[in-house]
């Protein structure tokens, strides 16, 4: 129940308010409620598409090479994805086994690796976006059109945010030298 859970972590932090002042405790509980829609709407993603024998992740790569018109290095998928190198390889290396994805040297340079979408796969993700769809527009029944844009412009300035204290952290150039 995440409306049970995110209520649960608002009472705990107006008491926690109360020793610690100083707490963001609006920001923090924003916070929460987002690491909590990603957890439980993997899992409602996970549900749907656990009888095609896919996980999200490979889900995600799959509906990411058709976005790149069927075929992408994976360096290039890494930054779509926000997967890691290593995770990235995990992934097409099982979509790779089942014939959903092929992968191939570039051309262009050798040191790269190209990805690309097998008629398979595209049938997969055909056949599996008919019963992610309906899920995805219960979970924003209760918001008209303007409050989903609203909350999505919302939630970029957060991104954003977050991106610029990520840039603060990395070292610059000056100070890695």
């Amino acid at each position: 129940m995440p409306l049970t859970q995110l209520l649960h972590i608002e009472e705990r932090l107006k008491k926690l308010r109360r020793k610690l002042p100083q707490l963001p405790a609006t920001e923090t509980l924003v916070l929460r409620a987002a690491m909590i829609l990603g957890r439980d709407f993997n899992a409602v993603l996970e549900r749907q598409l656990k009888p095609a024998g896919l996980t999200e992740a490979e889900f995600r790569m799959l509906t990411g090479l058709l976005a790149h018109d069927g075929h992408a290095s994976a360096g290039d998928l890494c930054v779509a994805l926000a997967q890691s190198p290593a995770n990235l390889t995990r992934i097409s290396d099982a979509l790779v086994e089942r014939g959903f994805v092929s992968r191939s040297p570039d051309t262009a340079d050798r040191r790269r690796m190209l990805l690309t979408l097998q008629p398979a796969g595209e049938e997969l993700i055909q056949r599996m976006l008919p019963l992610i769809t309906p899920e995805v527009s219960a979970a924003f029944a209760g918001f008209s059109a303007a409050e989903k844009q609203q909350l999505l412009e919302g939630l970029k300035r957060l991104l954003a945010g977050i991106d610029a204290l990520n840039a603060g952290a990395e070292p610059s150039q000056d100070e890695s030298a």
